[in-house]
């Protein structure tokens, strides 16, 4: 063979062996590249598995603490169980405690101590207070022997008085009845112990009870506040005559009341107040109606409206074949002295007795802060069997402003509670209470049917128990929930004129001006 063809034969083998070699190398490559993929998941899946892993591991460990905490708080509960006289036993393989049977001494956040049953359906607690009261009068004008509208004609006496001296029991039976059980040795006349309250009552229907028995009434916003919790030591005397025929702090009662958060309504039959004699052929027998409503109320603001009526249908009288008669009269809004200023006089007569007594009112009340405002008038219709009905109206409006503390909506009663310091009074450790500014102006006029310049036998209606005007500044100091002191600062002017007679053309005054300083000292519980 030629050299040309050897040459010739090479150059086609070598040409025909290239695309064998690049065919043979592809599938090489090719997996390389998914070995190398197949690690890259591979090495993803070994990270996933050990966060798994992680995860697992920090749920166990959770789940350890949480399980060896619970079996401590178990272990804990048995213990306490067991310390306080209970048993721990296994019943159809669970675990149980038996709850010990012996009573317990409770405490509220009031620091208010009581005595209770195992489960807490029996309770009996002590109660009371304490409201020692000191006055002075000054400026008193007329003054002396001959002063008008003194009942003995001369001035008013200075002095201390144990307004109230409360003691007594409270407590529930059977989980959802109430009773309670209290004496007062205090009262304008301290010293002699009455029966102020005696009541029993049903509060098995959630925010309602129903009571019957001696005790505190609802028919006004004043008088559905405590007296532990009033602003000013004595509250206005329009309130105080308001509430004289069906209100009041003792009075016999068969009612109910209800409540919501914003909404308050009670209603009651009454009867006589405990002091009353049962002698008489008739004791007074009433009922009144009271409905709230607050359109705002949360934790730090209320804003309160209501009204209330009441009808006296039995009125009492004297005892046998004397005529039902009734007095309206209250002291100038201090109980230091016993002279009483607002007198009507008795009304009725044997031949033109009263037949009823209607009360309408109307009640506003705001809390916003630290700042408290509230306020009441009230009309007073006196029937009798012959002739015009006579009216009379009053009321009062109060601020006050707190420093420390404040004063909060209580839906139980619909009124306003007192104040609970923020800080208890104990200079040793930095606290000095809290500190209430109030001011009042009250007004009551029981004049009707009636002219100073005409002769009292052409007025045979007339009724001319006077007018009062009461301004009172007030500084109440609160040491903690159970101690505190007020100090008022009242001045009254009181109008009266008694008519002209055949013998005197003018009218004679009876007035009176006067200044009072009042403090007390409370104690609660």
């Amino acid at each position: 063979m030629k050299f040309q063809d050897i040459v010739a034969a090479a150059l086609l083998a070598s040409t025909a062996l290239t695309p064998l070699a690049a065919t043979a190398a592809q599938p090489n490559t090719d997996i390389a590249r998914e070995i190398q993929v197949l690690k890259d998941q591979l090495g993803a899946l070994q990270k996933q598995l050990e966060a798994l892993q992680a995860r697992e591991a920090e749920g166990r460990a959770a789940l350890t603490k949480e399980t060896e905490a619970r079996e401590a708080a178990e272990k804990a509960a048995r213990d306490a169980n067991l310390a306080a006289g209970g048993r721990n036993v296994i019943e159809a393989g669970t675990a149980k405690m038996i709850p010990p049977s012996n009573p317990k001494v409770t405490q509220s956040g009031a620091n208010r101590f009581a005595m209770s049953s195992a489960d807490g359906a029996w309770t009996i607690a002590p109660t009371g207070r304490i409201h020692f009261d000191m006055g002075v009068y000054l400026n008193q004008d007329p003054e002396g022997t001959t002063g008008p509208g003194t009942a003995a004609g001369g001035k008013f006496s200075n002095g201390v008085n144990a307004r109230r001296a409360r003691l007594g029991i409270a407590g529930r039976a059977m989980s959802d009845f109430t009773y309670s059980v209290i004496l007062d040795a205090g009262g304008t006349q301290d010293g002699v112990a009455t029966l102020n309250e005696a009541r029993l009552g049903y509060a098995g229907i959630r925010n309602t009870v129903f009571e019957v028995g001696y005790g505190p009434q609802y028919f006004q916003l004043d008088d559905s506040t405590s007296s532990n919790d009033i602003v000013f030591i004595e509250r206005s005397s329009a309130g105080n005559i308001a509430g004289g025929f069906t209100g009041g702090d003792n009075r016999f009662s068969v009612g109910a009341r209800t409540w919501e958060a914003n909404w308050f309504a009670a209603a009651a039959i009454t009867g006589s107040t405990p002091n009353v004699s049962h002698a008489l052929s008739t004791r007074g027998f009433g009922a009144y109606g009271r409905v709230s409503y607050n359109p705002i109320q949360t934790d730090l603001s209320s804003l309160h409206f209501g009204v209330s009526a009441s009808k006296l249908f039995e009125v009492p009288n004297g005892g046998p074949n004397t005529p039902a008669t009734i007095t309206l009269s209250d002291r100038p809004e201090s109980r230091i002295d016993t002279t009483v200023l607002l007198n009507t006089g008795v009304i009725g007569t044997a031949g033109n007795p009263v037949t009823g007594v209607e009360i309408y009112g109307v009640q506003t009340a705001s809390a916003f802060g630290g700042f408290f405002m509230q306020g009441e008038y009230s009309w007073d219709k006196v029937k009798r069997l012959q002739g015009p009905t006579a009216g009379f109206a009053g009321g009062y409006m109060q601020a006050s402003y707190t420093i420390g503390g404040r004063r909060t909506y209580a839906p139980a009663t619909g009124s306003y509670a007192g104040v609970n310091p923020v800080t208890p009074f104990s200079p040793k450790n930095g606290g000095w209470g809290a500190f209430e500014f109030a001011g009042r102006v009250s007004y009551m006029d029981l004049v009707d049917n009636y002219t100073s310049r005409a002769l009292a036998v052409d007025q045979p209606y007339m009724v001319n128990g006077g007018r009062q005007t009461s301004y009172t500044a007030a500084l109440n100091w609160f040491w903690n929930s159970n101690m505190l002191w007020k100090f008022n600062y009242v001045h009254t002017k009181f109008e009266k004129e008694n008519p002209i007679t055949a013998t005197s053309a003018l009218p004679v005054p009876l007035g009176l001006s006067l200044d009072t300083v009042l403090a007390r000292f409370q104690i609660m519980y």
